[in-house]
């Protein structure tokens, strides 16, 4: 199993020296740019595709990592899309294929900025741009107990392969149960303890930030050009 941490996807890529606020920006503009799209197919669109492919390039992506992620959305996009057709509604082929690009789309730019921009940068971005101070902590804190719960199906995992010689024949699906609910209970514990530690060393609610200096003209420039380009297509 691939081990889980904070490592980014394209750590050579010029995007992951950018300030986050910037990309952060720029991918939430573009995103809602696209949304608002008409229905059809067009040139606007496909230009649109192309400068998101162009971008994806430029990120140093790799494929794998982006298309684990399409594949994961893409039974919920089907059924989306299924819906203008099962209802007979009126251009309802146009509008299939406008969720079906418009949503890819979105999961492309975010899948990007996922790539080369830590978790906390986000966060980070996110406070800065006024979101509430509790849901940035709480998103920072799910992230972080994401590898304590891994790392305790690890270890019981392990343990369970050493009592059964590493395969189970009987009761596999009671045998999965109860490996989950132990996770649970033991990564409960243990976040009780890593709390009461923040608490022993002087938590007050928020994790200390160094300050950021202000983006060059030039990565602003090239995050506004962004949203920008998509809204000149979509009005053109």
């Amino acid at each position: 199993m691939r081990p889980f941490d904070a490592a980014l996807a394209a750590p050579a890529s010029p995007l992951a020296v950018a300030d986050p606020l910037v990309k952060l920006s720029a991918a939430l503009c573009a995103v809602l740019v696209i949304s608002s799209f008409r229905p059809g197919v067009d040139w606007r669109c496909l230009a649109a595709i192309g400068i998101l492919a162009a971008l994806w390039l430029a990120a140093r992506v790799p494929t794998l990592y982006v298309v684990r992620r399409l594949l994961v959305a893409t039974p919920f996009i089907a059924m989306a899309a299924a819906l203008p057709l099962a209802a007979s509604v009126p251009q309802g082929g146009a509008m299939s294929f406008a969720v079906v690009w418009k949503a890819y789309s979105a999961i492309l730019l975010l899948s990007l900025l996922a790539a080369t921009t830590s978790v906390e940068d986000i966060v980070d971005s996110l406070r800065r741009l006024g979101v509430p101070r509790g849901f940035a902590l709480t998103t920072v804190l799910m992230h972080r107990y994401l590898f304590v719960l891994l790392e305790e199906w690890r270890g019981i995992a392990r343990a369970r392969e050493c009592r059964t010689g590493g395969t189970v024949r009987v009761g596999r699906v009671r045998m999965l149960a109860n490996q989950v609910a132990m996770v649970f209970v033991r990564g409960w514990d243990r976040s009780e303890r890593v709390a009461q530690a923040l608490v022993t060393r002087g938590f007050q609610g928020d994790f200390p930030r160094p300050g950021r200096p202000r983006p060059p003209l030039m990565q602003i420039a090239c995050g506004v050009s962004l949203p920008l380009v998509i809204g000149l297509l979509r009005i053109a």
